[in-house]
């Protein structure tokens, strides 16, 4: 199989060489990610979820860079525990491999839930958190204004997750794409999906850029990630959301204070 063959090439490397793929792919995946929301941008003028996009400042193009060479650590650190047989991948049939990206998702949606519940708590907020709410609005970088401690925080849950569940390599790629995808929706300022969409149930339980965008405007509410699931169970959702992504022709400009 050519993945596990080349997960075996992974294995066999030199730390050297692992750091330099990771830093490579790293800047590679961020660079992809604000170039994709920038696109999205010109691509849906007349989507827009704020009334103007925030500042792009010296400040946070040097976070978006700490924070990529943060996940290339994580990266380092995970490539480590699998090489020390700490961590197993698996190479299984594709109806296993499935189930391993629903099990990493729904352990990522959960604890990403938590952790974002957690670092809004007001004595952690002003250590950890205030740093991307920085960005009343976003703009293409937002996704990697963070914290230092963030970033190490929600890089050791999902090294937690992989290292709970013997997972397929094909479900970590797979989880990897849709978490950078679901991160520059999030953050990308404009809702490029249809709004009839999410008139439909199972649809409103995505973490489309209206749901992320409301939470930038109104930190309270909005702490899932990937889906509305866990925000719903615990009141958190913001009581504007189902209304802003199913009318036409757009969610309503939100106003950054």
């Amino acid at each position: 199989m050519v993945v596990q063959q080349i997960f075996d090439w992974f294995r066999e490397q030199s730390l050297a060489t692992w750091v330099i793929f990771s830093l490579v792919s790293n800047f590679a995946i961020s660079g992809s990610s604000i170039v994709a929301c920038w696109w999205l941008g010109r691509m849906f003028p007349k989507r827009q979820i704020f009334d103007s996009p925030q500042p792009l400042t010296a400040h946070d193009k040097w976070l978006a860079i700490l924070a990529t060479l943060l996940n290339s650590g994580v990266s380092i650190a995970g490539w480590i525990l699998w090489k020390a047989g700490w961590i197993t991948i698996t190479f299984p049939s594709w109806e296993r491999t499935l189930l391993d990206v629903i099990i990493l998702l729904l352990f990522m949606d959960v604890g990403m839930y938590v952790l974002h519940w957690v670092v809004h708590y007001p004595a952690l907020f002003r250590v950890i958190h205030r740093t991307h709410h920085t960005h009343h609005s976003t703009n293409p970088l937002s996704l990697f204004v963070l914290n230092p401690l963030e970033v190490l925080g929600f890089g050791s849950l999902m090294i937690c997750g992989i290292f709970l569940f013997p997972l397929s390599a094909i479900a970590i790629v797979i989880y990897l794409n849709l978490n950078i995808a679901f991160g520059t929706l999030g953050h990308a300022g404009v809702e490029p999906f249809p709004s009839r969409w999410f008139r439909h149930a199972v649809f409103r339980q995505i973490g489309t850029s209206t749901f992320h965008g409301l939470h930038h405007a109104d930190p309270q509410y909005n702490f899932g990630f990937y889906t509305a699931i866990w925000d719903r169970v615990f009141g958190t959702i913001h009581p504007e959301y189902d209304r802003r992504v199913a009318q036409e022709p757009g969610p309503d400009s939100l106003t950054a204070h």
